[in-house]
């Protein structure tokens, strides 16, 4: 019969922690309106934040801990009130950090800028939230049996199941404050000021919650840390917004998409055919490229090599659409411009075009 018990209570903790988890996900990746993020990219920020920097956080909570007290005598009390207030903050944000600009570094083509941190900020928090939620469901009921369990899935699951998304998601936004920025100090600044509102916010969680009876001002910090993010998700939305319209515009001047292609992308018009959504993907992603270059210039990312691709793949999404207008279309692949009909020479770099694919 224990063992019988002791599997119940094993199986109902995953659901507790999973099943909230997949959820707060899906809320996550609705908010990626605009370019959604490739699901193997999410997956792979997700599973770092529940295993690899859930084990370096505990292993590195542990030794920072002994190596305070091998330095400076501490009564119990206060050393806890030190390992939860300020060495997890500081350790669990760092270690969260690390997936963040693991993106951000690796796959910059990925990771467009402030919404694109929030994403994945927030997916790696959730991740580690997982995790460390299953650990102190099975630790309390251990102790304290179902009441004791009841009490922290309630707590954990729900009336604090974004903390770790927002405590990330602040890292997030400002890695993706750096992204735009062309100087060094610019973007080391933006960088650590994210990570130092995630430390602060996760700071402030914890230790409201330790010192006792202030459990209402740690959920109200959270709470206010969560509509702070929330604002700065909209006005980043806004922000992508106003750049595909602004850069379809011009692509449409050069021929890359029609007038009414570029209404029924701006619009996001419902019940799109499948070589829609693969136009309309496409070309959000060039608007974004295109504001990265004008602003950045050639990168990692975002370089005119990258824009080129993307308008040939518009003119293939066009081609399987069955437009007439491309049929003999081809994109110079030095400068990327548009010619219904080429010459010998592309008419906007004066590169020769290469002779066309042979039927």
């Amino acid at each position: 019969m224990p063992a019988l018990v002791g599997l119940l209570v094993l199986l109902a903790s995953i659901a507790a922690a999973v099943v909230p988890t997949a959820l707060y996900v899906l809320a996550v990746w609705w908010l990626d309106r605009y370019e959604k993020e490739p699901l193997r990219l999410l997956a792979a920020a997700f599973v770092w934040g529940a295993l690899p920097a859930v084990i370096a956080a505990v292993v590195l909570e542990m030794l920072t801990g002994a190596s305070i007290a091998s330095v400076v005598t501490l009564s119990q009390g206060l050393s806890d009130l030190l390992d939860a207030s300020l060495i997890a903050p500081v350790v669990e944000e760092a270690v969260k950090a690390g997936a963040v600009l693991g993106v951000m570094a690796l796959f910059p083509s990925e990771f467009d800028g402030v919404l694109d941190g929030i994403i994945y900020g927030s997916i790696v928090g959730l991740g580690f939230a997982m995790t460390e939620n299953l650990l102190y469901y099975l630790s309390a009921w251990g102790e304290g049996g179902l009441e004791a369990w009841s009490v922290v899935v309630a707590g954990r699951a729900l009336v604090f199941g974004f903390s770790h998304a927002m405590f990330t998601a602040f890292t997030g936004i400002g890695l993706g404050m750096a992204r735009g920025q062309r100087h060094a100090p610019a973007r080391w600044g933006y960088a650590l000021a994210g990570l130092a509102a995630a430390v602060g916010t996760h700071l402030l969680h914890n230790l409201f919650l330790s010192a006792g009876g202030l459990c209402f001002a740690s959920l109200a910090a959270d709470w206010l840390g969560l509509l702070v993010v929330g604002a700065i998700a909209v006005l980043a939305w806004r922000q992508e917004r106003d750049w595909i319209r602004e850069e379809l515009a011009d692509e449409v001047r050069l021929g890359t998409l029609t007038p009414a292609q570029y209404q029924g992308i701006v619009e996001r018009r419902a019940g799109e055919s499948g070589p829609w959504r693969a136009l309309r993907r496409d070309a959000t992603e060039l608007a974004l490229k295109r504001h990265q270059y004008a602003r950045l210039g050639e990168g990692r990312g975002h370089g005119m090599a990258h824009i080129v691709a993307l308008r040939a793949s518009i003119l293939q999404r066009r081609r399987a659409l069955g437009d007439p207008a491309v049929a003999a279309g081809r994109v110079c692949h030095a400068c990327g411009a548009y010619a219904a009909e080429p010459q010998r020479f592309c008419t906007s770099c004066g590169v020769q075009w290469p002779p066309p694919p042979q039927s």
